[in-house]
């Protein structure tokens, strides 16, 4: 393949995959297809209402098939560009790659966006029943929402407890049901003349909905009802309890990632032992501070050392003043000697800092002598507060 196609299919792959977190073209592309998705929901909604559906069915048609057509060029776009996503580009086999690709999860939710629509248009199936396909196209949200993203793993990671409770729940229905079948069977033949008859009156209770259409009358029948709603308190909280643990957990393992890789870039802990570094990342806690807020004044008791992850900090005392910067860091040497800061550090740009208290900073010095070596050789000559407008000058 010619040099300059290769150069166009990364391109492209760089806007439609790198997305936000590449070029300007990769944020529009991004949300240009979040609103279209959005829209593509709103529009199956809205075209429900008799008046409107008949009044704008033109307009309505002709947005489904542009939208139609853009998703299909854009998962047409994927597939032939996901061999960039291979270590090797220029190893062979890129259409047995393709085929697996098309088989990845979120292209899975991309074809099944498009292809209800465009199969039963061909065979003459009745377009209205397309509205609950439609609604499918919501789900390709996850290609450009982190949350919906993480949310998706946390259900993959959890596959076998959710398992476990769906079978714990169906076995607690099943239970309720043929109990309940024995109990109410002669004065209620009705609703609960068979154990499926029963069941809908034992998903009814178990899961705290209670539409009250079916309700059991004899006296042992209400004993056993509220046997089974206290247990449906607790059995159906097991699967939110454990989507809510996970999502928390997945949060969380995010970002120790992200203050890990922080941690390890910052002047003051490059080159440490990654054990060192980890246990550094785990004791931290992250804080915005908004212009204008005071971190830290003269003569306070330093009690913190904090690291900058963005936005600016301006440093002043009776010596002058400095501007610390993304990388920067204050605090240690004042927390080493045990003193207080020797100036004022005000916020000047909305700042996210990584904070390390007082207790953790000398337990780690104490635990780990490689690390209070380290902040002992980061002492210059001079007599500065603290290493951060060192640290900024190297950084810079």
């Amino acid at each position: 393949m010619p040099t300059k196609n290769i150069s166009l299919r990364r391109h492209i792959f760089d806007i439609i995959e790198i997305g936000a977190s590449g070029h300007l073209i990769g944020r529009f592309f991004d949300v240009f297809m979040v609103i279209l998705i959005l829209l593509n929901v709103c529009a199956v909604a809205i075209e429900t209402v008799d008046t409107i559906g008949s009044q704008f069915a033109r307009e309505f048609l002709l947005f489904e098939i542009f939208s139609l057509s853009i998703f299909i060029f854009e998962y047409s776009l994927r597939i032939w560009t996901s061999v960039e996503y291979r270590p090797k580009p220029e190893q062979s086999g890129k259409n047995t790659f393709r085929a697996r690709f098309v088989f990845s999860p979120l292209m899975v939710i991309d074809f099944i966006a498009i292809a209800p629509t465009i199969l039963f248009s061909f065979v003459g199936f009745d377009l209205r029943f397309l509205r609950v396909f439609r609604f499918l196209r919501l789900f390709k949200l996850m290609r450009y929402s982190p949350a919906l993203s993480s949310l998706g793993s946390v259900f993959y990671a959890e596959r076998r407890a959710l398992i476990a409770t769906l079978i714990i729940m169906l076995g607690l229905v099943l239970f309720a049901s043929t109990i309940m079948y024995y109990l109410e069977r002669f004065a209620q033949p009705d609703a609960f003349g068979s154990i499926p008859n029963a069941m809908w009156w034992a998903f009814a209770t178990l899961t705290t909905i209670g539409y009250g259409d079916v309700v059991p009358i004899t006296m042992w029948g209400k004993i056993f009802g509220a046997m089974v709603m206290v247990l449906g308190v607790g059995v159906y909280a097991l699967p939110i309890g454990i989507v809510a643990s996970g999502f928390a957990s997945e949060i969380h393992r995010r970002d120790f990632v992200i203050r890990w890789g922080l941690v390890a870039n910052v002047p003051l802990f490059h080159g440490l032992d990654a054990n060192l570094i980890n246990t550094i990342a785990k004791r931290l806690r992250s804080q915005v501070a908004e212009a204008g807020k005071l971190i830290a004044y003269e003569g306070e008791d330093a009690d913190k050392l904090f690291l900058i992850v963005s936005g600016s900090i301006r440093r002043r005392n009776e010596e002058g003043e400095f501007h610390l910067n993304k990388g920067a860091f204050f605090g240690a040497k004042s927390l080493m000697q045990r003193t207080t800061f020797r100036a004022n550090y005000m916020v000047t740009a909305k700042a996210q800092l990584l904070v390390l208290d007082a207790i953790d900073f000398h337990h780690l010095l104490d635990h780990y002598p490689s690390l209070k070596e380290r902040i002992e050789e980061t002492h210059t000559e001079e007599d500065k507060d603290d290493f951060g407008q060192t640290e900024v000058e190297e950084l810079e």
